[in-house]
C-alpha cells in the first residue's frame, strides 16, 4: 500500500473554507487514504468548573 500525497494547499483550502464559514477549525487531521478531517476546537476543562466536594459520612 502506498502513502496517499496531499499538499499544503489542499490543507490551506480546508481550512480557509470552514473559517470562511464561520466553523472554527481547532485540529486537521490528515487519514492515510488522505482525507482531510477539521475538528473544532476542545474546551480545556472536561469537567463542570464548580464542582464540591461532599463529606464522607
Amino acid at each position: 500500500m502506498t502513502a496517499t500525497r496531499f499538499t499544503e494547499a489542499q490543507v490551506r483550502r480546508a481550512v480557509k473554507g470552514a473559517t470562511d464559514a464561520g466553523w472554527p477549525v481547532g485540529e486537521v487531521r490528515v487519514e492515510p487514504d488522505g482525507t482531510i478531517r477539521l475538528l473544532p476546537p476542545v474546551k480545556e476543562s472536561l469537567q463542570p468548573e464548580e464542582r464540591i466536594p461532599q463529606a464522607w459520612d
